[in-house]
């Protein structure tokens, strides 16, 4: 992005869209100390007539006091600080050099073009001749400290002849602190990187004066991963570096072949100006998924319309209801959006994020057999909807949460006694409780599977089986609360779990979930999502067997 800084504005040439065309910035040459100056050529990606080569790099700052100027078309202009530079670091001394940069050439305060040309970013990137990414300058790291991590990284991509800095161990301590810095540069955790590393023939790494090729880094991460004895310096191990550059590369590459569901959660948390870029940074650099609704990238659409469309979309594609799960009572920051709508954004203030792992969740779903909603018209043929905000799910009331126990500080590993000690005053309160509102419902082994189902040693789908059920709580996340339901029922539930919610089973849905009334009437049948739940003896439809009747519409706000 650019601003002017004269009274002049820089001329931005006309672009025929049905043309495929996009502007090329042309870097002059130029001495490391004078201006930077470019100017704009238009191509056709139908004929690449103009070779060019596509910039990739972390906006950074947006703010007015991080700029640099520039001439662009003869015209002083600021623009960002890393981008400026880039553009320095990446200019010739003696000829041009043609790059496509994505504030430059594209119009960002012209929606429709923006629009255009954003969906023509995966051609983009597929026909430069390579790409070039600036991760930024050094700062406090030295540049001889930073060649000595590159030189690491080449020998263990290249097997190139074994460093000297291996025996110097201040040089070591200093590579290691380096390759720290490389790895956990802002560009590395910037949604539109995604797609700009892997969609290029080739890519460059430039930092600072530093550089190292894409495929080494690739080769690097690999041979890491695939051999883990691997000879690097225990340095490089200590501070996690080789386990960040094997975490974050592989994890680019199996976006490749992932579903597109899991490719848009992976990279929620990476960072976007614009929230709609969680979507579309990732949704138009493979040509293999897709959604029915939201098919192209558009700026004219609000944020809240778009997560919502995305997450219907998904539910439509899967024919379930997993885009809902795993969220472990996370409250979105988006205005207005509907509860069932996945907040691509993600959520950035910790007091209302999920406190519980995504993957492990869907793990559950996929491998625990739970078939909860058996009997229930689910979503696979067909999701029905009311204003494009309302999903209406045929739903089984099962109970009313009576009373919550965060037990979030005590699930930490530990036998069973020890947890119960430590964990004391909490359970004592909810097992007197529990006595008082249900006398008499003390059976043989309730303490056994109170205890068994907390601590994850129970299996919740068989209320018969006694303690000695190991492995639950190696395939599911710990919970953050127990609860007990109106008629007795033990379930556990999110961070957030409290009294009035309710536990329904609906279509589509193989795991019961928590829903929030959005009105104190009983025959009310709106609600909001709150998170799916585990509650013990009905993991596999006993709570619909013989309840058909009750089955009712509900609405989901």
């Amino acid at each position: 992005m650019a601003t002017k800084a004269t009274g002049h504005e820089p001329t931005l040439p006309a672009l025929n869209s049905a043309q495929a065309e996009i502007r090329i910035l042309e870097l002059e040459p130029g001495s490391p100390d004078s201006p930077v100056h470019c100017r704009f050529h238009v191509a056709t990606l139908n004929d690449r007539q103009l070779p060019y080569e596509a910039l990739s790099y972390a906006w950074g700052d947006t703010s007015a006091t991080a700029r640099q100027l520039i001439f662009l078309e003869n015209v002083q202009v600021k623009v960002m600080q890393s981008l400026g530079d880039a553009l320095q670091r990446l200019r010739r001394r003696d000829e041009s050099r043609f790059l496509w940069v994505d504030a430059l050439c594209i119009n960002q305060v012209d929606d429709e073009e923006k629009t255009q040309q954003v969906g023509l970013m995966r051609r983009i990137y597929t026909q430069c001749t390579q790409c070039a990414i600036w991760l930024g300058s050094l700062g406090d790291i030295e540049p001889a400290h930073a060649e000595d991590a590159i030189h690491l990284l080449g020998w263990v991509a290249e097997g190139r002849d074994e460093p000297e800095l291996l025996h110097d161990e201040n040089r070591r301590r200093a590579a290691a602190a380096a390759f720290k810095a490389f790895i956990t540069v802002p560009w590395w955790g910037r949604i539109w990187t995604v797609q700009e590393a892997i969609l290029p023939r080739q890519a460059i790494v430039c930092w600072g004066p530093s550089e190292i090729s894409w495929e080494w880094l690739r080769r690097a991460a690999d041979r890491l991963y695939d051999n883990p004895g691997t000879q690097m310096i225990d340095e490089i191990w200590e501070n996690n570096a080789a386990m960040d550059i094997q975490s974050v590369i592989r994890g680019l590459y199996m976006t490749l072949v992932e579903p597109l569901f899991s490719m848009l959660w992976r990279w929620r948390y990476r960072q976007a100006t614009d929230p709609r870029d969680k979507v579309y940074g990732v949704l138009g650099f493979r040509d293999d998924v897709s959604l029915e609704k939201v098919t192209s990238c558009d700026y004219s659409i609000d944020v809240r319309t778009l997560y919502e469309g995305v997450t219907a979309d998904l539910i439509r594609d899967g024919g379930d209801l997993e885009p809902l799960m795993g969220r472990g009572g996370e409250i979105s920051e988006i205005p207005s959006l509907a509860s069932w709508a996945v907040d691509w954004h993600g959520v950035r203030d910790d007091s209302k994020r999920s406190r519980s792992d995504f993957w492990e969740h869907h793990n559950i779903w996929h491998t625990r057999g739970y078939t909860a909603d058996r009997g229930m018209y689910g979503v696979g043929d067909g999701l029905r909807m009311h204003d494009d905000h309302t999903l209406i799910l045929q739903g089984l009331k099962v109970d009313r949460i009576k009373m919550v126990e965060d037990c979030q500080g005590n699930m930490d590993s530990g036998s069973i006694g020890t947890m119960f000690l430590t964990g004391g005053p909490r359970w004592g309160r909810l097992i007197t409780r529990f006595h008082e509102l249900y006398p008499g419902q003390l059976t043989e082994n309730w303490m056994s599977a109170f205890l068994g189902l907390i601590t994850g040693k129970l299996d919740p789908s068989d209320p018969d089986e006694g303690p000695d059920i190991g492995g639950w709580m190696d395939h599911i996340v710990r919970p953050q609360a127990v609860f007990v339901t109106e008629s007795g029922r033990f379930g556990l539930g999110p961070w957030n779990t409290r009294e009035g919610q309710e536990v329904w089973i609906v279509g589509g849905s193989r795991m019961p979930v928590i829903l929030s009334p959005l009105s104190d009437e009983g025959s009310n049948f709106d609600f909001s999502f709150a998170a799916e739940c585990v509650v013990y003896g009905i993991m596999k439809g006993e709570a619909v067997e013989g309840r058909g009747d009750f089955r009712r519409d509900v609405r989901i706000h």
